[in-house]
């Protein structure tokens, strides 16, 4: 056939040689003579027929008598058999070369400097690590590194780091080929995977690795620039631009940290914001949320900030927007040098500062506006255990129990340390035992604790009840050293959420089961009995001795209400004819739950399905569930007025407010509506699926008709509607003046990115309830005025300088001072997402 026909005029044609002309090219000469080829071809033979066998290493070894170049004549022999690509262990060119390899060893003979080459030229083409590892160490490829690192480097440019991360390791090129050049591509890719086989072959690289991330996590770095550069420079492709932002990159560390065993606080600027995050998580509790008391607060404060004085300038700064008085007396106390101190509370002096003690009635007047459970238990039956010798009773008395539960708690984990489990609670019917483990996670108490395990723990006879259970035990695990083998669930451990979830899911009604929603013990609690716990110890110092009689009370209950709701939902199960004790003993053992008479969740959705008229972008509005908030960016490209709902909401507020302002629900598991007023087809389960599917999904349901005139009509970032199109001109005058003020560096001192650092909240509270955490994040203010909107907002430019060279129009959101450009990472993540769903051809 003619090559003409194949290809259009003046398209270019690139002829691939084959890979024996490759290796003929490179000094290698692949024609073997005809005794050769009958020695391979029976060698292929007896392969075939016996595997790796005497008879066919009789048969090899042939090979050195017949030929006086065996190296050479291996490589060849590599090559022409079938699927040398995929050299697995069990494969012929394996066998040839590891019986090579054997006989270099046993005879001295090093090959010859022009087969290096060529055997690095193939150990390249297939896909096996072992197979190129052992190719190279028989070559002795690692005498040749200056003209491999070349070719490793040319690797990484064309976006093949896994290639280069194996012979990076094979050769040791660790000096020449940093860390960061191989595995940050894969960061932007989300192949963790592959990272951490990278690390755990080379753990040697772990710690360069993470000081390299954690540079990029200093809050002055502006990671954006930093990482479209690089994008730019070494032509990463499929980029997720999604993972390159300091939440996702602080949790990377945190589990790379965990993973490989390296001290968290060697990570200077993830322990710092994670402090900071702390911190801003217990400011919004105490003003926003209100379930801080002043004890707790205080000790809190004074234990985060002690010897951190950076952290405590910065502390000051959050809080002058909350409380200006409470700002000035921290600031006070850490003695914060007064050029740092926030505008606001300079001119201020402390004698300002009323000294009150409201200490004593705080906990007063919260009780008048809210009633909560409590426990019913008189305070003898609450127990400390903190001697070997009450230690041996309450093991004797939970032995003869058929059912415990377990809690325990530790101290809010402020910055670089985890903290350790400071109290394990052990309840029984008529009494809770509160194990103080600061005295007795010691070697001396060793036996006690082995006998509590194998007594209790590991006793499956004793159903030991938890709320979060597995992650409790893990944290005992952890801190409690005589306690490092303990299994952390199957039979005998029932956790009380996945069960409250399995019997909803199969029909159980709960008396206040529509009143109430989250998925935190608190609200289980107010299911069963009507009123929610008391949180106000929940970010209590644990480690403080004694313990206040609220920290006491506040660990009791969290312990022995597991018992009360246990033996209620067991009555429920009675009364509505739920096998209870078989979903029990699924539950624990993680066994697919069998369907029931009763009338799931699932069948009541099914039922309700129906087809909507196709409706335009004005007249859709959507609520989306805290667990799809990623989702927020792609609706509002849409054009679709979408807002996101706390997770500390209740399902019927969230119901409600869909209700009154007329908007569907995209949910992240199966729910009901608890009212007939809201329809069941307005609430969509989008759980299943990637993005793509989630929001093609979602409109297709409900039949929304998106235009091209709708795309970039509402801020991705605060989901208004006030966006202004700025001319080249107008762009370049903004960027100029945005470069001016990052110059100048007169803004205040305010935090862009705190939407990120709930990240650090991660296993912050030693509770349950941590898991309904959500931030409100008080409003960011300048002193700067030169580059802000019509309305004030402060410009946020993504990649300034990129811009400023585009000549490319752009889209400026006056409320919030975003600006939108086609080559903004976030635009071009979502375009690409949206323009897959949406043909606008037409």
């Amino acid at each position: 056939m003619d090559i003409n026909q194949l290809v259009e005029e003046n398209q270019a044609i690139k002829i691939v040689p084959s890979l024996e002309e490759t290796l003929n090219v490179l000094g290698l000469n692949t024609s073997i003579d005809d005794s050769t080829i009958l020695w391979l071809n029976h060698l292929k033979l007896k392969w075939k027929t016996w595997k790796k066998s005497p008879t066919t290493d009789h048969h090899f070894e042939q090979l050195f008598q017949l030929t006086s170049d065996p190296y050479r004549i291996s490589l060849v022999c590599i090559i022409k058999c079938e699927g040398f690509k995929d050299c697995k262990p069990k494969t012929l060119p394996y066998y040839i070369i590891e019986s090579l390899h054997k006989w270099s060893q046993s005879s001295g003979v090093v090959p010859e400097e022009t087969l290096k080459r060529p055997a690095f030229q193939i150990a390249i083409q297939q896909r096996n690590q072992h197979f190129l590892n052992l190719l190279l160490k028989t070559y002795k490829v690692n005498t040749i590194k200056e003209t491999i690192i070349p070719t490793v480097k040319d690797m990484l440019r064309n976006d093949n780091c896994k290639q280069a991360s194996q012979i990076v390791i094979a050769m040791e090129l660790f000096d020449e080929i940093p860390v960061e050049d191989l595995l940050f591509p894969l960061i932007l890719q989300d192949k963790p995977n592959m990272i951490d086989e990278y690390l755990s072959e080379c753990p040697d690289q772990v710690k360069p690795f993470l000081l390299f991330l954690d540079n990029l996590l200093d809050k002055k770095f502006n990671i954006r620039d930093f990482t479209q550069r690089y994008i730019d420079e070494n032509r990463v492709c499929s980029v997720k631009y999604e993972k390159v932002h300091y939440k996702p990159l602080g949790k990377l560390v945190a589990r790379l940290c965990n993973k490989f065993n390296i001290p968290i606080e060697t990570c200077k600027n993830l322990s710092k914001n994670r402090t900071r995050g702390g911190l801003r998580y217990l400011i919004h509790q105490k003003y926003v949320e209100h379930n801080v008391s002043s004890s707790v607060w205080d000790d809190l404060v004074k234990d985060s900030l002690r010897n951190n004085i950076e952290c405590a300038c910065e502390f000051v700064d959050m809080l002058v927007d909350y409380d200006t008085k409470e700002a000035l007396k921290w600031a006070t106390y850490f003695n914060v040098p007064e050029l740092n101190l926030p505008l606001a509370i300079k001119n201020l002096s402390i004698e300002e500062v009323p000294v009150t003690n409201q200490e004593e009635n705080w906990d007063d007047i919260k009780n008048e506006s809210q009633k909560y459970y409590k426990l019913p238990l008189s305070e003898k039956n609450i127990k400390i255990i903190d001697s070997g010798e009450k230690f041996y009773d309450l093991v004797s008395n939970l032995i003869n129990c058929s059912v415990v539960s377990i809690d325990c708690e530790w101290k809010p984990s402020f910055g670089a340390a985890q903290s350790q489990v400071a109290l394990i609670q052990i309840a029984s019917y008529n009494c809770v035992y509160l194990i103080d483990t600061l005295i007795l996670n010691n070697k001396q108490y060793s036996s006690f604790w082995y006998r509590f395990n194998k007594s209790l723990l590991d006793n499956a006879e004793i159903i030991k009840l938890g709320f979060g259970l597995e992650q409790d035990l893990k944290e005992i695990k952890t801190s409690i050293t005589s306690l490092s083998n303990i299994k952390v669930k199957g039979e005998g451990l029932l956790d009380l959420g996945l069960l409250w979830k399995s019997l909803v899911n199969i029909g159980l009604s709960l008396p206040s089961d529509s009143e109430s929603g989250g998925n935190s013990l608190s609200s289980l609690v107010q299911a069963c009995f009507g009123l929610p716990l008391e949180k106000a110890e929940q970010c209590s110092n644990w480690e403080l001795r004694p313990l206040r009689s609220t920290q006491i009370h506040y660990a009791a209950l969290d312990a022995f209400v597991l018992l009360e709701i246990y033996y209620y939902l067991q009555k429920l199960c009675a009364e509505q004819q739920i096998n209870f004790d078989e979903i029990c003993n699924d539950v624990m053992l993680e066994r697919k739950l069998k369907s029931t008479k009763k009338i799931t969740v699932a069948d009541r959705l099914q039922s309700c399905t129906v087809d909507f008229k196709s409706k335009q972008i004005k007249d859709v509005k959507i609520i989306v569930e805290h667990d799809l908030s990623y989702l927020l960016a792609y609706f509002r490209y849409c054009g679709i007025d979408t807002i996101v709902v706390s997770p500390t909401n209740l399902w019927h507020d969230t119901v409600n407010l869909a209700l009154l302002e007329d908007r569907f629900i995209l949910t992240a598991k199966l729910k009901c509506s608890p009212t007939v007023k809201f329809s069941q087809n307005l609430i969509l389960d989008v759980s299943q699926g990637g993005v793509k599917d989630q929001v093609q999904r979602t409109l297709s349901n409900f039949n929304i008709v998106v235009t091209q005139n709708d795309l970039l009509s509402r801020c991705l970032h605060c989901n208004d509607t006030e966006l202004k199109k700025l001319t080249t001109d107008e762009v370049n005058d903004i960027c100029t003046k945005y470069q001016l003020a990052c110059k100048s560096n007169t803004n205040c001192k305010r935090y862009a990115s705190d939407e990120d650092e709930d990240s650090y909240y991660d296993n912050f509270l030693s509770d349950s309830d941590g898991d309904d955490l959500y931030l409100l994040c008080p409003t960011v203010k300048t002193q700067n005025n030169s580059c802000v909107t019509s309305k004030g907002a402060l410009i946020d430019i993504c990649n300034v300088d990129k811009l400023l060279t585009s000549l490319k129009p752009a889209v400026l959101c006056e409320k919030c001072g975003k600006l939108y450009w086609d080559e903004d990472p976030l635009i071009i993540s979502v375009c690409e997402i949206i323009s897959s769903i949406i043909n606008f051809s037409d």
